[in-house]
């Protein structure tokens, strides 16, 4: 019963930030919802550059290689 109650909290509480988020991102204009795309967009790429440059990194700790 207790968990049964805590999973219809949970769940209220989860469907307001839900739709709280949602009506925020409705209420935007499309310059907004634009910028909000490309920031998207730009962190994605800066995340991936990161992950190349920590694979390289450790790539050439691996294989002990030292810049010139």
């Amino acid at each position: 019963m207790r968990g049964f109650l805590a999973g219809i909290l949970l769940g209220i509480c989860f469907d307001t930030t839900v739709t709280a988020i949602a009506k925020d991102y409705l209420n935007r204009s499309p310059q907004q919802q634009q910028y909000d795309y490309f920031r998207q967009r730009q962190q994605q790429l800066d995340v991936e550059h990161m992950r190349k440059q920590l694979d390289q990194q450790e790539s050439d700790r691996k294989y002990n290689h030292r810049p010139c």
